[in-house]
């Protein structure tokens, strides 16, 4: 079927009334990020309750979970040798101080410089908006053209603002998914190429405690961490990448114990946020810290000349991400942008790091498209654009035909 033919198709099925009534219907059932990580249990509620049923209205019958939870689902016949694979997030951002965030209000986006109405809740600027526009693009597709010879699958995972891997890997590796490409939630129907991989670092520096007025009997943690935040922010970190910037270190965090007045402190905590570029070792960087932080257990209370312990844990890790324009996912999805909208889609470079980075390290090419809005995301305007988000499920739908009904 021509471009065009498959436009004619998809356009007199997709509705912006169905997308819009998901949209509001997927805010209004709570999925936040807690304590609890991937074992809250809003969150596989979420998968099981407003995702699962949805599939199985669609015929997608093959559906499986992988045992932390995530939900795998395929359709199609696997004759053709084309996979496609789309991933979808249960978790968003907790209630914080945003009014109404279950709610799923609709409100007009041109104060905000959105277009048309928006839906408003937690969530609809970066998991939900998505989801709403990829499950109307499948259940409108396999209506369409209902023999698909190739292979769909759908991942809805637990995680979304855990800042790892983990649940995206336990789903892979579970699923034994391999796809030809893959598509992840994006920003205001952009594809984003790349972006910098992470390692989280916590440092613990530990001191004596003592009476504040007797500074001298102790050991000051604080005063311990101050002189290690020192060292490894001397750290010179010189390799950049053209379109990717250079690599980082930030300490984003820092509490100290016992958590009481008048008290030298016993122990201090402080995290590390290293960017990584591709082709940067997790481990390499680890050490590199470990070793600016190494003088520390030298180093004395300057009051008390008494020691400091010191404590350096490697944490949660995501791999860079980067594909170029020639890259199978881009290519079909500007097909797909094109076909559909009448424009190739703008491409751009992410500065923050999510589970494209561990699919393409895999072997998967992936890149990020959709309609959410990351000016809006961790706000109490978190919203998203209805407009965008029919677009969104208009390429999905492009993407899904093309690549995957031809024999």
């Amino acid at each position: 079927m021509s471009a065009d033919g498959t436009k004619a198709l998809l356009d007199g099925r997709l509705s912006r009334e169905r997308v819009k009534s998901l949209f509001i219907e997927l805010i209004r059932v709570p999925s936040p990020q807690t304590a609890l990580l991937e074992e809250e249990p809003l969150l596989k509620k979420f998968i099981v309750e407003a995702i699962e049923p949805r599939l199985r209205a669609m015929g997608v019958t093959d559906i499986d979970y992988d045992p932390m939870g995530n939900l795998i689902a395929h359709y199609g016949r696997n004759t053709s040798g084309r996979s496609l694979l789309l991933v979808a997030h249960a978790m968003n951002q907790p209630p914080a101080t945003m009014a109404e965030p279950y709610a799923g209000t609709v409100i007009d986006g041109a104060r905000f410089e959105l277009p048309g109405e928006c839906v408003l809740g937690k969530g609809a600027s970066e998991q939900k908006s998505n989801i709403a526009a990829m499950l109307h693009a499948m259940e409108t597709v396999i209506v369409a053209a209902p023999d698909f010879a190739g292979r769909l699958t759908f991942i809805c995972a637990l995680s979304g603002e855990t800042g790892k891997h983990d649940a995206m890997r336990s789903a892979i590796e579970h699923g034994k998914v391999s796809a030809d490409m893959a598509v992840l939630y994006g920003n205001s129907l952009k594809i984003t190429l790349g972006n910098r991989g992470r390692i989280d670092v916590f440092v613990t520096v530990k001191g004596a405690p003592c009476h504040s007025s007797r500074p001298q009997q102790g050991s000051n943690a604080i005063t311990g961490a101050l002189e290690a935040i020192r060292l490894v922010t001397a750290l010179k970190l010189q390799k950049t990448h053209a379109d990717l910037g250079g690599q980082s270190l930030t300490v984003n965090r820092i509490k100290s114990y016992p958590e009481s007045t008048h008290t030298v402190q016993e122990r201090c905590e402080f995290t590390i946020d290293r960017r990584l570029l591709p082709g940067d070792d997790p481990d390499t960087a680890f050490e590199e810290i470990k070793r600016a932080l190494a003088p520390l257990q030298s180093f004395r209370d300057p009051v008390s000349d008494q020691p400091f312990g010191l404590e350096v844990r490697l944490g949660p890790f995501m791999y860079p991400s980067l594909v170029g324009t020639d890259s199978p996912v881009v290519e079909a999805l500007q097909a797909a942008s094109l076909a559909m909208l009448g424009q190739p889609a703008e491409t751009y470079y992410a500065s923050a790091a999510f589970d494209q980075g561990y699919l393409n390290h895999i072997g998967i090419p992936t890149a990020n498209y959709g309609p959410g809005e990351e000016r809006y995301a961790h706000t109490d305007n978190d919203m998203a654009s209805v407009e965008r988000t029919f677009d969104a499920a208009r390429v999905y739908a492009y993407l899904l035909m093309n690549h995957l009904t031809r024999s």
